[in-house]
């Protein structure tokens, strides 16, 4: 232990202290936006995976409903699709989803046709469907790719890309986490074949 030393001019013992306090100054600010910064990137992580996840489920659907077209009724395959992924995307607070788009993938993943990309755009209110049944929220913006077109007869078989956009809204808004980050996933399966002959 060092003993403090007397200073001479100012008869005062020099201590620590007044440094200690100075560094505790300046870093409780600095680990409190490290903490902030953490908590904004845990939640966009979060988020993310829900995105990710929809994507997943809708595209398990797809690959599952193939050309399914409901004659008596509103299902069909992309109903289905647009369900499953309000469903993924039902519990999610710090965002909403703003727009589905359902294709024929290429190898790739990407879209293999222009004229085969299923639009379908959220309600401005971000409010989804949460419930198992009934119709979905997601209106179609453009839907050329009939559901009854798809491919499910082997050696051909169709692959379906499901893409969900979503917008992430910042808790804090501290920077560099300020505004809206634009959020998308996709996954891409292929359509089970007929097998009933």
């Amino acid at each position: 232990m060092t003993k403090p030393r007397f200073n001479k001019i100012r008869g005062t013992v020099n201590s620590q202290g007044g440094a200690t306090l100075l560094e505790t100054a300046i870093m409780i600010p600095l680990l409190l936006m490290l903490a902030i910064g953490l908590a904004e990137v845990g939640f966009l992580v979060i988020d993310h995976m829900a995105v990710a996840n929809a994507a997943r489920e809708g595209a398990r659907v797809g690959a599952a409903a193939g050309p399914y077209e409901d004659a008596n009724g509103p299902d069909d395959a992309d109903t289905l699709i647009l369900r499953s992924v309000e469903q993924a995307l039902c519990h999610i607070e710090n965002g909403r989803a703003t727009r589905v788009l359902i294709y024929l993938a290429d190898a790739d993943g990407g879209i293999a046709d222009s004229g085969k990309v299923n639009t379908y755009d959220a309600p401005a209110s971000g409010v989804l469907n949460c419930t198992t049944a009934g119709s979905t929220s997601f209106l179609c913006g453009g839907c050329p790719w009939a559901t009854g077109s798809r491919d499910n007869l082997p050696p051909d078989l169709d692959d379906i890309g499901v893409l969900v956009e979503f917008e992430h809204n910042p808790i804090l808004g501290f920077f560099p986490f300020s505004g809206t980050l634009n959020l998308s996933d996709r996954a891409v399966m292929r359509i089970e074949p007929d097998t009933r002959g």
